[in-house]
């Protein structure tokens, strides 16, 4: 027995979930599907406001020769944003029906692959945030250096 572990608790890959632990678990997974169905909504919006803000800005005419290429920009942004939404909520839906398939089954095997994908959301919406810093400081930095 190692030394560190205290007594009368078992060992690392023989970890049983509670109650309160399934209970957790279970919001969890509960939330997850509600950010899942908002997150779809929302960028399926996205993506149809991109259509609408290029036919706006395009039939406008408010930014003169250039009015098709910046209609067409922030038909592009939208489009990302959406897609981005899109992709996240896939990854909240994936934890969410996982998770709730593991505990109704008690199968640990499924509940390994919900933790895989809670994993998997969370290092996407890393990768988003970092990119998104990223951006905001090479905008900062080119705005200085004018």
């Amino acid at each position: 027995m190692d030394i560190n572990q205290p007594q009368n608790s078992p060992p690392l890959f023989q970890l049983n979930i509670d109650m309160n632990a399934n209970i957790a678990l279970r919001g969890a997974a509960s939330w997850a599907k509600v950010l899942g169905i908002v997150g779809l909504i929302e960028g399926i919006l996205f993506v149809i406001f991109g259509f609408l803000v290029q036919n706006a800005v395009n039939r406008g005419g408010y930014y003169g020769g250039n009015s098709n290429m910046i209609g067409n920009l922030g038909m592009v942004v939208y489009i990302i944003m959406g897609l981005i939404m899109i992709i996240g909520s896939v990854f909240a839906m994936n934890f969410a029906n996982k998770i709730s398939t593991a505990i109704r089954a008690n199968d640990q095997v499924a509940l390994a692959s919900g933790f895989s994908a809670v994993r998997n959301y969370f290092a996407f919406w890393a990768v988003i945030c970092i990119i998104f810093l990223l951006l905001l400081l090479i905008t900062f930095v080119s705005v200085l250096g004018r």
